[in-house]
């Protein structure tokens, strides 16, 4: 039987990765540290995904085992030494960590094929990941693969301790193709692409931008949940701006128009579904993240403005993330004492890397004017 050691065994890395590989036949390890799940999930041997859409299903996973990081390590490395896969879905901030581990488990693999695979929501985190692993296994065998992963499936929060995960009844998983090893498996929902930049453009610049519209400009007028920031019409007015802005910049990096509008489509249906719960505060977490270059708002801007191309929306979008102050979420506290204490100019520098003396620049504080005006918290 194949078997893919997963880390993480959260709202993703039950409702989208072990769900998808479960289903197609293989083991399923996850790896965790939170010991409250992993009691419940040993003592009750199965889990539920249950998927939203126009209809809601429920399907029962079973087919894994679950043990702690720390704790279990020495079955993790057995597993590890057996895999098909490893993958993580623990956050940017903590799945480096991870890289001893898993290259103490690929010193003991066999010389067959082995895939790790981040599926962490940055570009490129498979890459970062390889680098990492590579400080503590030089050189890395020619037959572990390290593809990039894009990963779209929307799991709003899951209540600490359920057995069900809640997820949008969706799945887009696209891997690159040029980097991963051995023959490419076959399992529903795994979609292998050449230009792997491009589609990742295609997600992180649509449904994470469209999401951090949606949460910024939400927050500041007041609403709890996206699906109720879209029915606000100026709101919905400045996200399918945004969207139409970026859909000019994907065809001229390449990509089919006529592709574009129907995912684009597909994309509002998304956003629209309040079965699913997603709050603001979910999708707008992390601002200072967000606000990087290479991120879902500054980086289609960004590129935008280099084209020639509209980004008055894009615009709107940034402004709302400098106003985000929710008090719960550190990223954001952090970042309005840094815009308190050294002025916006100093995040457009620093965190966004945008030229002052930009049109894009000048368009994101006169946003931003304008938003100062409207919030409502």
């Amino acid at each position: 039987m194949n078997t893919i050691v997963q880390f993480g065994a959260g709202n993703v890395g039950r409702g989208h990765i072990g769900h998808i590989f479960s289903k197609s036949g293989y083991k399923v390890i996850f790896a965790d540290i939170d010991e409250q799940l992993i009691s419940l999930l040993r003592e009750k041997k199965y889990y539920i995904v249950r998927l939203i859409g126009e209809s809601t299903r429920e399907e029962i996973v079973k087919d894994f085992e679950i043990y702690h990081i720390d704790k279990d390590r020495e079955k993790i490395l057995e597993y590890i030494s057996q895999a098909n896969i490893v993958s993580t879905a623990v956050g940017p901030n903590i799945y480096l960590s991870l890289a001893p581990i898993i290259a103490e488990g690929l010193a003991l693999h066999k010389a067959e094929p082995v895939n790790i695979m981040a599926c962490e929501n940055f570009f490129r985190s498979t890459e970062r990941l390889k680098a990492e692993i590579s400080k503590y296994l030089s050189p890395l065998p020619e037959w572990v693969g390290f593809p990039n992963v894009e990963i779209g499936r929307i799991v709003p929060p899951t209540e600490r301790g359920s057995l069900t995960v809640n997820v949008e009844d969706y799945n887009e998983f696209l891997v690159e193709k040029a980097t991963f090893i051995g023959p490419l498996p076959d399992i529903e929902g795994l979609e292998f692409v050449d230009d792997f930049e491009l589609f990742w453009k295609r997600k992180i610049y649509t449904v994470n931008m469209g999401h951090a519209i949606l949460g910024y400009l939400g927050y500041l007028k007041g609403y709890t949940n996206v699906s109720s920031a879209i029915q606000d019409s100026w709101i919905r007015e400045i996200l399918i701006g945004a969207l139409q802005e970026v859909k000019a910049l994907l065809v001229k990096l390449g990509l089919d128009p006529v592709h574009i509008d129907s995912y684009l489509e597909i994309l509002l249906k998304r956003f629209s579904n309040r079965a699913l719960g997603d709050t603001v505060y979910r999708v707008a977490r992390d601002p200072i993240r967000k606000l990087r270059p290479e991120d879902r708002l500054v980086g289609p801007a960004l590129e935008c403005e280099k084209n020639g191309l509209p980004f008055e929306n894009l615009a709107f979008g940034i402004a709302g993330a400098l106003l985000f102050d929710y008090r719960e979420d550190r990223s954001a506290i952090e970042l309005q004492e840094k815009i308190k204490r050294e002025g916006l100019d100093s995040v457009l520098r620093d965190i966004c890397s945008i030229p002052l003396e930009s049109h894009l620049a000048l368009k994101i504080k006169e946003s931003y004017t304008v938003l100062e005006k409207i919030k409502t918290r």
